[in-house]
């Protein structure tokens, strides 16, 4: 008996059957095999039991895949749908983003650092696409918790950054100059949503975020 091989179809995710000589056959190929294959048998010769139970157990596992693929196809969908709901009722909510991009546009950015322990020497430091360090705010001793500043945009040099994105990342020192871990926080109120390439992206004054880079979640 040919071997016969699981493949699923691109695009369409149909789940069919390689024979072997380049041929595909469907579910309801493979049944009306062997509904002929019963019909036409010899009486006096009938197929051998084995192959034959070999092949039912194939049809069998087949129907199981075809079921785990539907199934896997509602769960995707209704996983979309729910965080395309979840993304919409962030709208007029202030959130916080801990990946660390924002965009910069000229008005103040609210800018901030997570700390699981306290921390002597806290501050944060803002770079460019390049990683280069063109501002730095300090905090100075921060307790456990969330810490925010309101950055006006100002650089190194004194002057204002031009508008653009940027990268907040944090820097949390102990009283002996250990680092401490910390996480760089972007608040920011959450204005529309915006759906494009299957990612639910949050508009808000300080750029967009995705939904999953969001820590938390305020009513204003």
């Amino acid at each position: 008996m040919s071997v016969i091989s699981e493949s699923t179809a691109a695009g369409g995710g149909v789940l069919t059957k390689n024979l072997g000589n380049g041929a595909v056959m469907g579910k309801d190929d493979f049944l009306r095999l062997l509904v002929t294959q019963l019909q036409n048998q010899d009486p006096l010769n009938p197929q051998d039991p084995t192959e034959f139970t070999a092949q039912l157990a194939q049809f069998s596992s087949l129907e199981q895949l075809f079921a785990v693929n539907d199934n896997l196809g509602r769960m995707a969908q209704g996983s979309l749908e729910m965080e395309r709901l979840s993304a919409l009722s962030m709208i007029g909510t202030e959130a916080v983003s801990g990946s660390g991009a924002f965009s910069f546009n000229g008005n103040p950015v609210n800018l901030g650092i997570q700390l699981d322990i306290p921390a002597h020497e806290v501050s944060l430091h803002v770079l460019d696409a390049n990683g280069r360090n063109l501002a730095n705010i300090p905090v100075g001793a921060a307790g456990a918790g969330e810490h925010f500043v309101s950055w006006d945009g100002t650089g190194l040099n004194g002057d204002k950054l031009p508008p653009g994105n940027y990268q907040v990342v944090t820097r949390a020192l102990n009283a002996s100059e250990e680092i401490v871990p910390s996480k760089a926080l972007v608040k920011s109120r959450i204005t529309g949503v915006d759906m494009v390439g299957g990612t639910n992206w949050l508009v808000s004054n300080s750029g967009n975020f995705r939904l999953q880079d969001i820590v938390s979640v305020r009513d204003l």
